[in-house]
């Protein structure tokens, strides 16, 4: 088994919506971001690429790179995974807690689930289902810049195991 983390932050901005594990979330921020600046996403795919030893997101999709511009972060962790799949490992489970005051999220959650559950089937041919998979949402009780409404955090950990 292998154990990676994942941790992403993000400043929020004016904007109508947010984008978090692929849902367009309405929302009066936006999260500022070189890609779509779907934080789940990003920390999803940081904790595979820690657990398998292949870095960051940003040694493989760097933000200095104007391709990388407006970026589908769905991409990013499709990528992860096939990098684990090469080493024979498949997800276990993971685990994501999502630090910020709004939008409330707990409707999205099974829509969230369902968007990853497609992203690991399709490049796996694996079946999961969506007990592998968990969302935490927590606000920072109005402290710090994640309480004051400025920034966003997720945090993510996976488990893999081999085939």
């Amino acid at each position: 088994m292998r154990i990676g983390l994942g941790i992403d932050t993000h400043q929020l901005i004016p904007g109508k919506s947010m984008r978090l594990g692929g849902v367009d979330i309405p929302s009066n921020v936006s999260i500022k971001a070189h890609s779509d600046g779907d934080i789940i996403y990003h920390s999803i795919a940081d904790s595979i690429l820690g657990a398998i030893g292949a870095g960051d997101i940003g040694d493989h999709f760097p933000d200095t790179d104007p391709k990388n511009k407006g970026l589908d972060s769905r991409v990013i962790v499709m990528l992860a995974i096939k990098k684990a799949l090469s080493m024979k490992l498949i997800l276990n489970n993971l685990d994501i807690t999502l630090l910020l005051e709004s939008p409330k999220i707990s409707d999205y959650k099974n829509e969230i689930k369902e968007n990853l559950i497609k992203i690991f089937m399709e490049v796996t041919k694996e079946h999961y289902t969506d007990n592998m998979f968990n969302i935490k949402a927590s606000t920072s009780e109005s402290l710090g810049f994640i309480g004051k409404g400025e920034g966003v955090t997720c945090y993510c950990i996976v488990s893999l195991k081999y085939l």
